[in-house]
């Protein structure tokens, strides 16, 4: 495969939404890491982890007006949940200074930590300044059982994939959740790219190629490029490109 980084090209300035389950907070870091000499912002649009200090170099929890007067770098930017362990959204103000920023990083959706997902009506939350909305899913979960284990909200999936719970996930499952009028890319902005997480294998870079073919036209019209990747290893190969 080839460097995950030359396969999402992000160019230029830019404000992306990460979205679905399986990889959003890896790539959010794998991504900020990447253009660290640049100025970028990373936040949140529901709640993110604290992060570890050694991922960021300039931290906001209050005063965001002083935001991107820092110089090129990762900073940080939320408010402290309750628990102080997690960091949810900064007021509406520091919307505004986005363009003090090369690349603005916002996890937009939340999953439990659990591989597929059912989406509510406002989910995921993506602002209107979202220029680059990307959509993960991973492939390790196929063969595993359709439970409330594996899914967050189980009930909604099942409802989006015409499932029952106990089945085994299959790639035809993946690309139904995928395709979904009501799930992932519903409230998606600005250009679109579908990421198939947790390919280690040949076998699974096969299983991600036979959920891209099963995608439908109406889909991939929407979608800019489809890309099987592993962010823990930073690869990744273009499966499909408008």
């Amino acid at each position: 495969m080839d460097c995950l980084k030359d396969c999402l090209q992000i160019n230029g300035q830019q404000v992306i939404s990460l979205i679905g389950s399986g990889g959003k907070t890896s790539l959010m870091w794998y991504l900020a890491e990447c253009y660290r000499k640049e100025r970028v912002l990373v936040s949140t649009t529901t709640k993110i982890g604290y992060p570890a200090p050694a991922c960021y170099d300039y931290f906001y929890s209050e005063q965001f007006d002083q935001l991107g007067t820092d110089g090129p770098g990762i900073t940080v930017a939320g408010r402290f949940t309750k628990e102080h362990t997690k960091l949810r959204i900064p007021p509406a103000v520091f919307r505004s200074l986005f363009a003090k920023f090369d690349k603005v990083l916002l996890e937009a959706d939340g999953s439990k930590q659990l591989p597929l997902k059912g989406w509510e009506t406002f989910e995921p939350v993506i602002i209107p300044e979202t220029t680059i909305t990307i959509g993960l899913m991973p492939i390790a979960v196929l063969g595993k059982t359709i439970s409330s284990a594996t899914v967050h909200r189980l009930p909604l999936f099942l409802r989006s994939t015409d499932t029952k719970a106990g089945q085994i996930i299959l790639e035809e499952t993946l690309a139904n959740i995928i395709a979904s009028p009501v799930g992932l890319w519903a409230k998606s902005r600005g250009q679109r790219i579908l990421c198939l997480n947790q390919v280690e294998t040949a076998s699974q870079l096969l299983q991600a190629r036979t959920v891209a073919s099963l995608l439908p036209h109406s889909l991939l019209t929407r979608l800019s490029k489809v890309i099987a990747c592993n962010i823990q290893t930073q690869e990744g190969v273009i499966l499909w490109e408008r």
